[in-house]
């Protein structure tokens, strides 16, 4: 079965080479006779399993003046962050790291105490998770599983450093030629255009969805817009190959001068 080129937002597209070895150890995680999802989050395989992925998000920011709290769900680990201007940076990392169900956050050390609203549950606090090192309840063990696998993909192809060129270079393939297209148009400023999300139009909702339509059944999946704003919406994540890209463009080429 050949893979499509997965443009979602989240969740979204995963390394082939993470997706491959999880498979292979779907059955046997290790030598331990069972996979990941079946296994305790108290056993002595998990808690390498949890440490080794935490071990990768190590040194807590530790600023001063006015806390800055940032989400960086669709950004996570495409390009260096100095987490030092921030109190709290957290995310989701069905976009750019692991499968839906795992948040990670990065919280100033002064942060992480008993001092909240009153009435705060249990859960809800950070104090809670940071005290039992992400298992004061049964955690989503196969999803962290995945992201420390990642977390080692992302190593082993060079870093953030290495990523945020990759990104670039991707991202100027598709902006290049929306910033040329007779049909398509971009629909941010360049000087705030995303290097993970890319929306763009073709100022005919009839258009839109006829592309879309046609794109789903050339092999591109998940191009139609936020809800919201209607239009497509191009996401591509550390994972989307630089092919995927080059290729959308060509169907875009096509599709223009076929409809325009």
């Amino acid at each position: 079965m050949s893979r499509v080129y997965n443009f979602s937002a989240g969740p979204a597209v995963l390394p082939e080479e993470v997706l491959k070895e999880a498979a292979d150890e779907m059955l046997d995680y290790k030598g331990t006779g069972m996979s990941v999802m079946e296994m305790s989050h108290r056993s002595k395989a998990y808690d390498t399993i949890i440490k080794e992925a935490e071990a990768k998000f190590k040194t807590l920011p530790n600023t001063k003046g006015k806390t800055l709290v940032a989400d960086v769900s669709s950004c996570f680990l495409s390009e260096p962050v100095d987490v030092t201007k921030y109190g709290v940076i957290y995310g989701g990392v069905q976009k750019n790291i692991g499968p839906a169900g795992v948040v990670i956050v990065i919280i100033r050390e002064d942060l992480i105490t008993d001092d909240v609203l009153p009435g705060t549950p249990t859960m809800l606090k950070y104090k809670t998770h940071a005290d039992n090192d992400s298992l004061y309840n049964t955690p989503p063990a196969y999803g962290i599983y995945i992201c420390g696998k990642v977390f080692k993909w992302l190593k082993k192809m060079g870093g953030l450093e290495k990523m945020k060129a990759y990104n670039e270079k991707k991202a100027k393939i598709l902006y290049d030629f929306l910033d040329e297209s007779r049909l398509f148009k971009g629909t941010v400023r360049k000087e705030d255009r995303s290097l993970m999300n890319v929306p763009f139009v073709t100022g005919s909702e009839e258009l839109d969805a006829k592309f879309v339509k046609e794109a789903k059944e050339a092999g591109f999946e998940n191009l139609k817009g936020h809800r919201t704003v209607g239009g497509m919406r191009a996401s591509i994540y550390n994972a989307m190959p630089i092919e995927g890209v080059e290729k959308l463009v060509a169907f875009m080429k096509k599709f223009e001068e076929e409809n325009a």
